[in-house]
């Protein structure tokens, strides 16, 4: 599709404009998105009332609710083949769905769905739904929707990723390619998107969005409903959903990221393939000095950035180590939590997981395939296979940070051309890491403060008018000597003007 035609297909959509780029987050808060990945409705209500909502998080995304295939393993991809529009998940039927996003609504945690609309179950002879449903994947018959053959595009194999037709019109694997062309497809879509809003959802994320014609998204955007006012307080009438898609844009061609920014928030992948080399020493801290788009990022204002994925997490090693950082290098993985939300560029999402030795496992659930309940132990810590990196101590910390530094630009950069780096926001905050092998960072730096002692967030905080945690003297001229070993388990140092003893 040519740029051109692709600006003319907005025409028809003016709303599109301007509408789908509020996430309505609460005032107040971080600003973050948590994904829940593979929880349970019930566990979800919980988490937004008990601990995402005291702690700041803005809102939280959930994997796909509708009814999916049965696979013999009960891998973690079943949630990306639909059977139909039915809310029939591993995760809970309809009435535990519109419970979760009732509580979450009334905690002030945006509720955001991720939606499969790119493709069907795959699979061969019938196969099963979660919800009973039966689907026949070689003829393309999915009586549940209902879909019917002529509602996919013709078979074919993405095999050239730098020709947009295939990635569009071509299918994954073996997961039957729909034709959204069509408006018969979109409506079933449509149906599916608005039931959810005029429960309270505020939002979806697209999954596979690169894969779908921007203009047949554009028509499916146009159509949905306006935010349930009734559901959602705080929401005023006339407000659209918010809307952000999965565009994994490397500049093969096939599809270019520029084109789903008009529509909605777009993932920019290149952050967490990037965090992960300087992590890996593949690059230094000193490539992020010019994070945005300058490095050919999408603009802040359109991004939603993160460490990684489900998918990015199950990625093969490289030569040189592992090409993405996940919950199994837990020191670095905080190190790039903390600087993702220290940093102003792009909104955070952080996907909260669960502990896997293959690929293909799929949540903790117990011999039927049920998915098992997330228990805490008595430190608050969640057992049983659930990792639970949001609950981590740091990113607790930067949540805080995040809502008191809230439109404070990054100022006064400074770093070792290696992996050691400090930065201001504003008069507001300072954030000093280090991601050195075997390098103690060790400096007198400018940290926009007045003169005072502060207190470490990470480390402690201000109690009774003293740190519990590491005290920080900051000199008449702004500066402060900042030590932190390369051999600290968490070694980074955070202030803020408001935790001045």
């Amino acid at each position: 599709m040519s740029w051109s035609r692709f600006a003319f297909s907005l025409l028809l959509f003016p709303a599109l404009a301007a509408a789908q780029f509020n996430p309505y987050f609460k005032k107040g808060s971080s600003g973050v998105i948590v994904h829940l990945f593979e929880w349970l409705f019930e566990d979800i209500a919980t988490e937004c009332t008990s601990y995402l909502a005291p702690n700041g998080f803005s809102a939280v995304q959930v994997s796909p609710v509708n009814e999916v295939r049965i696979m013999a393993n009960r891998t973690w991809r079943e949630r990306y083949e639909p059977v139909s529009y039915r809310i029939a998940s591993r995760s809970g039927d309809e009435l535990q769905f519109r419970s979760m996003v009732q509580k979450c609504n009334e905690a002030g945690v945006r509720v955001f769905v991720e939606v499969v609309l790119n493709n069907m179950a795959g699979g061969s002879g019938p196969i099963k739904g979660t919800g009973g449903a039966v689907a026949n994947p070689g003829n393309r018959e999915y009586p549940d929707v209902p879909f019917v053959a002529t509602d996919f595009n013709a078979a074919c194999t993405i095999l050239d990723g730098s020709d947009p037709h295939e990635v569009r019109n071509c299918q994954l694997n073996d997961l039957p390619d729909l034709n959204q062309g069509l408006a018969r497809v979109r409506q079933r879509m449509i149906d599916f998107m608005n039931k959810m809003i005029r429960m309270g959802v505020a939002g979806f994320y697209v999954h596979a969005a690169k894969n779908i014609w921007p203009h047949d998204l554009g028509a499916i955007y146009g159509k949905l409903e306006n935010l349930s006012s009734t559901a959602i307080s705080g929401i005023s009438q006339g407000s659209r959903p918010f809307i952000y898609q999965d565009v994994a844009d490397f500049g093969e061609g096939g599809s270019r990221k520029n084109e789903y920014t008009l529509m909605g928030f777009t993932t920019e992948y290149r952050f967490a393939y990037d965090i992960a080399d300087i992590m890996f020493k593949r690059k230094s801290f000193h490539y992020m000095v010019n994070l945005g788009t300058r490095l050919g990022f999408i603009p802040r204002e359109r991004s939603i950035i993160f460490v990684n994925t489900p998918s990015l997490q199950r990625l093969p090693d490289l030569a040189d180590g592992p090409a993405i950082i996940t919950y199994k290098n837990e020191r670095l993985y905080k190190i790039a939590l903390v600087f993702m939300m220290a940093h102003r560029y792009a909104t955070p999402r952080i996907v909260s997981s669960f502990q896997f030795t293959d690929v293909e496992h799929g949540p903790p659930s117990d011999e039927r395939g049920k998915i098992s309940k997330v228990v805490l132990d008595e430190m608050d810590k969640c057992t049983g296979g659930w990792v639970c990196e949001h609950r981590w101590k740091a990113v607790q910390q930067m949540l805080k940070f995040r809502k008191e530094v809230s439109g404070q630009p990054v100022i006064n950069w400074v770093d070792n051309g290696q992996n050691q780096v400090a930065f201001c926001r504003g008069k507001v905050g300072f954030v000093a890491i280090n991601a050195e092998v075997a390098l103690t960072l060790k400096a007198k730096l400018f940290t926009c403060l007045e003169a005072g002692v502060y207190c470490d967030l990470i480390s402690g905080k201000l109690e009774n008018k003293a740190c519990t945690g590491v005290a920080v003297k900051v000199g008449n001229d702004g500066k402060a000597d900042i030590y932190i070993k390369s051999t600290a388990k968490e070694p980074f140092l955070v202030l803020l003007a408001s935790a001045k003893v």
